[in-house]
């Protein structure tokens, strides 16, 4: 533990310590692999030297030397289309799209057709939500989102159509059953959309108009962003023909770490007030749009509908910590959303793995039009050479 007396490491002296980027010294945090305590300024945050010690021990890797090369994987796909400023969805300018509504984007994506709706049967539906009621039953209150969405996924599973059956079907259904997962915590949904019913299982705040339509918004604008690392884990399970709904449970266990779906977690911290401002961090630059993230705009604009005066002069502080290096992204306003939501901590990685939800099922269902398991990566060696007998390929 830090004696009182010690400060302790700053975040940046950490980073240096362990040989990474500032987010992921804060993805540390939020996995628990460190301890953050508020220093004696009242704001910057301290770190335990001896808990550093230990993790950058145990992160040293074997060779003695820390590798930085991406592994590249390029797919072939008319899901969408992805540039610096600009998103299209099977050729069409996101932006344009906001207004169709999340239900029918999410059919855009699945069958390259705009204004295509399916009809889902009413006893199917409930019976899949009963299924998923039962089954998140059982889960702690204190479960975090990511273990609620699993769940209602699973459930639904053996309920759903076989693959290639009926699949704008399964979609509706998977995403019915990922909403009815989440615990309510606000009064029951009044309108029919999908943004209806999942704003009581985000916010005690009144489903307003405005407040689902910004939901909405939000939900059109993640519900795809070509091959992120969730998409992938997607797409290689679908390629061993794993059902729908497993091929999603890939998708929700990769957005639950701390480097994918939480970003806008810290946002919302950071705005309700957590004196870190590494926790904001995340809410800008992006590696694709480094001009300018254009969603980021988009969903901003549907926020100020529900935003008072508060509201607006915390927005803004967010905005000044990184006006003058990078620019906001949509992880920025998400948490936004999540703060003038009146939402709690962790909502919004509910509301970024169901909002991709849609991205993920077309990827899935692309996928299984292409050869089984053809993805079949290998490893480089790395270790000594009594080893290599146990180095098999299965």
């Amino acid at each position: 533990m830090i004696n009182p007396a010690d400060s302790g490491l700053t975040a940046t002296e950490v980073a240096a310590r362990l040989g990474v980027e500032m987010s992921t010294v804060y993805a540390y945090v939020s996995r628990g692999a460190l301890t953050r305590r508020v220093g004696p300024d009242g704001r910057r945050s301290r770190y335990d030297p001896d808990e550093v010690e230990a993790l950058a021990r145990r992160s040293r890797p074997r060779s003695g030397r820390r590798t930085s090369a991406a592994v590249d994987v390029v797919i072939g796909t008319t899901i969408s289309e992805i540039g610096d400023g600009w998103i299209r969805y099977r050729g069409l300018d996101l932006i344009n799209l906001i207004d169709d509504g999340y239900e029918a984007v999410a059919e855009l994506l699945w069958t390259a057709e705009r204004g295509s709706t399916t009809t889902v049967d009413d006893r199917l539906r409930r019976r899949v939500r009963s299924a998923v009621g039962r089954t998140v039953k059982s889960l702690p209150p204190a479960a975090p989102v990511s273990s609620y969405l699993v769940a209602g996924a699973a459930a639904a599973a053996p309920l759903l159509p076989a693959i290639g059956v009926n699949p704008e079907v399964v979609g509706h259904l998977l995403l019915d059953a990922l909403v009815v997962a989440l615990p309510p915590v606000g009064p029951a949904p009044t309108g029919p959309t999908l943004a209806a019913r999942l704003w009581p299982r985000l916010s005690a705040l009144e489903a307003s108009a405005e407040r689902v339509r910004a939901l909405d918004t939000a939900l059109v604008l993640l519900a795809e962003h070509e091959l992120a690392t969730s998409t992938l884990a997607v797409r290689v399970a679908a390629s061993t023909r794993a059902e729908p709904a497993a091929a999603v449970v890939s998708g929700l266990a990769t957005v639950s770490g701390a480097l994918h779906g939480r970003a806008a977690v810290g946002v919302h911290r950071w705005l309700l007030g957590d004196p870190d401002t590494g926790l904001a961090s995340a809410g800008f630059g992006h590696v694709v749009h480094r001009s300018g993230d254009p969603r980021f705009p988009a969903l901003r604009e549907a926020i100020e509908a529900i935003s008072t005066k508060r509201h607006r002069t915390r927005i803004a502080e967010l905005l000044d910590l990184g006006a003058a290096t990078q620019t906001p992204n949509v992880d920025a306003a998400l948490g936004a959303l999540g703060y003038v939501g009146g939402m709690a901590p962790g909502a919004t990685e509910g509301v970024f793995a169901i909002a991709r939800t849609a991205g993920w099922l077309a990827h899935a269902f692309e996928e299984y039009d292409e050869k089984p398991v053809r993805f079949r990566g290998r490893t480089l060696y790395r270790g000594s050479a009594g080893g290599r007998a146990l180095n098999r390929s299965i």
